[in-house]
């Protein structure tokens, strides 16, 4: 039997992880996997080796291990394979398998468009107003594990038809966002919806991003800045998760 473990950052916050443990959750309801745990890399417990520990008493022969970020960064292609390692270690006859992150998905980015006309309805029209959008993310410095960012940026643009639109991050690469947000502002924009591209609500949206954008504001007093929420909980999540699933399991 097949146990599936979604695998998060962690934050000093205990409750940032919610939405992902609500969707281990859903994917057991769905018959995806009977057997569905979480765990984090960091701060957070349970670790990814309680989680797969859970999976083994409760009679799982394998464990499929999920990924929970947008992007392959750094805590994916190199903090994770060593914890699995640590894990295989304690069960030497645990077939350990492991997805790709959630990517670019078309359902991903549906959410985060949802997310942007929460705070602007109707982004095509920006009557008369220069409009930008800014697709706020943390990134990494391998920099080839940006394009989901980028992809979901030009998907974003295209969809709303804002004037102008870029992606910024909040460490490791450039553009930063206050740098971004400076660009912007110099190319006419007049009003900025910023898109928090985040999956929980740690330290970076609690406190990082607010402070950058107040910053921002008093830069530019003449400039609106609309913050839209982050992806946080949403069932189609869990669908963008099974597809991953479905492409690593034989």
């Amino acid at each position: 039997m097949n146990g599936v473990v979604l695998i998060g950052h962690g934050s000093l916050h205990s409750d940032s992880g919610a939405s992902m443990i609500r969707l281990a959750a859903r994917l057991r309801e769905r018959g995806v996997a009977p057997i569905a745990e979480a765990g984090f890399l960091n701060f957070s417990r349970p670790t990814i080796a309680e989680a797969v520990a859970k999976c083994v008493a409760a009679g799982a022969t394998s464990v499929t291990v999920q990924p929970y970020f947008l992007i392959d960064g750094v805590y994916v292609q190199q903090d994770l394979p060593v914890d699995i390692a640590k894990v295989a270690a304690q069960f030497p006859d645990l077939t350990i398998r492991v997805a790709a992150c959630l990517g670019f998905h078309e359902k991903l980015a549906t959410i985060a468009l949802e997310r942007v006309q929460t705070v602007d309805p109707e982004p095509n029209t920006s009557n008369g107003t220069q409009a930008a959008l800014l697709v706020m993310a943390h990134g990494t410095p391998l920099e080839y594990a940006n394009e989901p960012v980028r992809r979901m940026t030009a998907w974003l643009h295209e969809k709303t038809r804002y004037s102008l639109a870029a992606a910024a991050y909040l460490d490791c690469n450039k553009p930063r966002i206050a740098d971004a947000v400076d660009d912007l502002a110099a190319q006419g924009a007049r009003k900025i919806v910023a898109l928090p591209y985040f999956l929980h609500r740690g330290r970076h949206l609690r406190q990082d991003l607010p402070q950058l954008l107040a910053a921002a504001r008093q830069r530019h007093p003449a400039l609106t800045i609309l913050e839209a929420p982050h992806l946080d909980y949403d069932l189609r999540l869990a669908d963008v998760i099974t597809d991953r699933l479905n492409e690593q399991l034989p």
